[in-house]
């Protein structure tokens, strides 16, 4: 875990948490300290989409799943 004194060490950390890439990583970094707030704000919001479009394309598929299973034990009980 880095030291909560070096900040961008934090940010890097929390970053790779959030699923961001190394390049990704060092260009958002570059980004905060230059002060490229709009271009940032890009970044994160197209990331942030990318990871709620798993999230709901994984939701689908245990939906499916779980009818799947639902199926196979009616279909079970029945015989």
């Amino acid at each position: 875990m880095p030291d909560a004194s070096d900040n961008n060490a934090v940010i890097r950390e929390n970053l790779i948490d959030a699923g961001f890439g190394v390049d990704s990583i060092d260009e958002i970094i570059q980004m905060l300290n230059v002060g490229n707030r709009k271009a940032l704000d890009t970044i994160l919001v197209k990331h942030r989409k990318g990871l709620l479009d798993k999230v709901h394309l994984y939701t689908q598929q245990l939906d499916c799943f779980d009818y799947f299973t639902y199926t196979l034990k009616k279909q079970t009980e029945v015989k």
